[in-house]
């Protein structure tokens, strides 16, 4: 009796792991759920308007439910928005890396298509997402993103001349931080376009990309004398 009852608790003991297993997977799948029909919410009402009482009808379940997988409409909004925001940062990451701003002034051909490349391949995937991060995040924790993109690259770009001020000393052209805050300003409301504008193919958005770095170069190289 003894063994009998020991193989049972050995046999219970092993049924545990798998009931979490799935008992994951079932609240995987619901989190998934709730975030597909909240990103079309979100897309259709933007941050303010949204409801959670809508979302959870579409999902069918209470509104309790949704609060037990995200902890407010502001923690879900970002959660719709999460790969674009890390998708972002990793660009500008990139983008403001000391080769990169090497490499932008020396302008060689194959560094011009491959920002165009990074550029158009990340405005095709999360086209949407960017209209809804740049034009329907009011109210929410990324209301001020694009004012911290704005200060972040204006932050970026002083330091950027300073450093091509030591490489190339005979640049005797002060470029001041006014200036380069409005040029952030610029290259944001470049991109809001391109996003805004849903009658834009693809021909249009890469052609677009290509005219804006090969203008912003010239000017940066003309106003520093290089």
């Amino acid at each position: 009796m003894r063994e009998e009852k020991g193989e049972r608790e050995e046999s219970l003991q092993a049924m545990e792991p798998k009931k979490r297993s799935e008992k994951q997977r079932a609240g995987d799948r619901m989190r998934e759920k709730i975030l597909q029909v909240a990103r079309a919410e979100f897309l259709e009402y933007g941050f303010r308007d949204a409801s959670l009482r809508r979302i959870a009808v579409k999902t069918s379940i209470s509104v309790s439910n949704i609060y037990n997988h995200y902890k407010s409409k502001d923690d879900l909004f970002r959660a719709v928005l999460q790969p674009l925001l890390e998708s972002f940062t990793e660009m500008l990451r990139e983008h403001n890396s000391e080769k990169s701003m090497e490499l932008y002034v020396e302008q060689t051909e194959e560094f011009q298509r491959a920002m165009i490349k990074e550029f158009l391949a990340l405005m095709l995937r999360f086209r949407t997402e960017l209209k809804l991060l740049l034009l329907g995040s009011g109210g929410s924790s990324l209301e001020g993103f694009k004012e911290e993109i704005i200060q972040q690259q204006s932050e970026v770009g002083v330091e950027y001349i300073h450093k091509l001020r030591i490489k190339y000393p005979k640049a005797n052209r002060a470029i001041s931080p006014l200036f380069i805050r409005i040029c952030s300003h610029w290259w944001l409301i470049f991109m809001l376009e391109l996003v805004a504008n849903e009658s834009l193919t693809k021909k249009n958005i890469e052609q677009a990309l290509s005219e804006y770095v090969c203008f912003g170069t010239a000017g940066w190289k003309s106003l520093m004398g290089i």
